[in-house]
């Protein structure tokens, strides 16, 4: 599918210029919706004018994927998944990233403590606070009151997304009546359930998740209910683990995802779902294996789908705060992924206080790349150094990279030093620049003015580095000795 270009949209569009979206160009709105930065309904004169239908119609056609998006949840909380245009991540970039959802059984005894926490979870990396997408309820107990409770019991608690997982039709439909205006999504829809379940998603505007090992038959499932009326469907392939089985799982996934993207096959156009917490069922726990290495086959799983997109996963091991292991890998994997790869991740040039700075306190030196700059700064906190941390725009580039490309400098150096009033801030002309830069330091003493100190190649060595060789006096009086000169 060739993707729409700005102009094939602005044609839709009534080119008023009526700035009425915020911005002051039909063109300029236009170009941002096909970045997906604002869409077809913040355009009130297509959306209010019964003129524009057509054209309204038609833009939304354009500008869907060909793997169409699903939302579960409501409010800031509400999550999307899939909505992809490509393949491969290389090819242009995710958009939305993979869900994780935490399986929980509506009849555990700490069922308030693991939502609680779930709920509340959050990890700041780079820059970043990753956190849950939601929360799938399973129908453990096999009693449809007690599931209805328990989906209560999280919507009280939580905002987070909620799936509702059972094989029982009328238990399934009596949990999503009871929180129906939360947009759960209903798992799942099989060859016996679809009319009574696909009856009531049509009801009450749901999402469904369609499972069939089969995936002839998981196609005419999905053929079936997009006749019947269903929306949004979610597609789950099945997930299995043992010799062989993992590149049974890969393929199927992989089948799904090259048809809506690259065939168009509209009955595959959805987003596909993994279970890496199927482990649990289908191997023999107790044999001689410690517990954190069936653990480790379920993330193992799980960051393989995560990899090749796999829109949303259901994980076992990870609702205990013991388990958080489990989730850094995959909330940071995903992290990765997830990241455009038409964008250096870039944070803004300037000026930076660690602490409590002094007169004589260092300032260290860094490029605006975000992989560099955070971990940087967060290093010196980490040793509780009061300094100045001066980053330099690199165009977002990192420091090896940037030196041997020409992006971090002396010149860039020295007028960063100098935009920023660095020395203003100090009793000294001492600049501390990364080991990876070292070539720069002559350079960057005339064109800086300054008495330049080459610290470690990696931030994790600055406290030894303050420790053994940061001599602020005896620097100074070298800089003051050939500078007069």
């Amino acid at each position: 599918m060739a993707r729409p270009s700005p102009l094939e949209v602005y044609a839709l569009l009534d080119k008023s210029n009526c700035k009425d979206c915020g911005y002051d160009t039909c063109m300029a709105f236009a170009t941002d919706t096909l970045e997906r930065k604002v869409k077809p309904k913040d355009c009130t004169h297509l959306m209010q004018d019964p003129k524009q239908a057509k054209n309204r119609e038609k833009l939304i056609n354009l500008l869907t994927p060909p793997q169409k998006p699903v939302t579960i949840g409501i409010g800031d909380k509400a999550v999307t998944i899939g909505g992809e245009e490509i393949l491969m991540r290389h090819q242009l970039t995710f958009y939305n990233q993979t869900a994780l959802f935490i399986e929980i059984a509506d009849d555990d005894t700490d069922l308030e403590d693991f939502i609680k926490y779930l709920s509340e979870l959050k990890i700041e990396r780079i820059g970043d606070v990753l956190t849950l997408d939601g929360i799938a309820l399973r129908n453990v107990s096999g009693d449809k009151d007690q599931f209805k409770l328990a989906a209560k019991k999280i919507t009280e608690i939580s905002k987070l997304p909620v799936m509702l997982c059972s094989f029982n039709a009328e238990n399934l439909i009596t949990a999503a009546e009871e929180i129906k205006e939360n947009k759960p999504l209903l798992y799942a829809v099989t060859k016996d359930t679809w009319e009574e379940i696909g009856k009531f998603a049509i009801q009450n505007n749901l999402p469904v998740v369609i499972t069939s090992s089969n995936l002839d038959e998981l196609m005419s499932l999905s053929a079936t209910l997009q006749k019947f009326g269903v929306k949004e469907i979610v597609l789950d392939p099945g997930t299995y683990f043992g010799p062989g089985n993992l590149s049974i799982t890969y393929d199927r996934i992989m089948q799904l995802r090259t048809g809506a993207i690259d065939k168009e096959d509209k009955n595959a156009c959805w987003p596909v779902m993994g279970v890496p917490a199927a482990y649990w069922s289908q191997v023999k726990i107790g044999d001689d294996k410690e517990l954190w290495e069936h653990q480790y086959q379920e993330v193992i799983m799980g960051a393989i789908m995560e990899s090749v997109d796999t829109n949303l996963l259901v994980l076992h091991t990870g609702k205990k705060k013991e388990e958080i292991w489990a989730l850094l890998v995959l909330m940071t994997l995903r992290q990765s992924v997830f990241s455009d790869p038409r964008i250096y991740p870039a944070v803004d040039p300037g000026i930076y206080r660690v602490g409590e700075p002094g007169d004589m306190a260092p300032i260290f030196v860094t490029s605006n790349y975000r992989m560099t700059k955070i971990p940087v700064e967060q290093d010196l906190q980490g040793a509780n150094l009061n300094c100045w941390l001066l980053v330099v725009d690199s165009e977002g580039i990192g420091i090896e990279s940037a030196v041997a490309g020409g992006q971090f400098n002396a010149g860039s150096i020295a007028e960063a030093a100098k935009e920023f009033g660095v020395f203003d801030k100090v009793k000294h002309r001492i600049l501390v620049i990364p080991g990876m830069a070292a070539r720069l330091s002559g350079a960057l003493e005339d064109e800086a003015d300054a008495f330049v100190v080459v610290g470690p190649r990696d931030s994790s060595g600055i406290p030894k580095f303050m420790d053994i060789q940061w001599k602020p006096e005896e620097f100074m009086k070298e800089y003051e000795s050939w500078s007069k000169d």
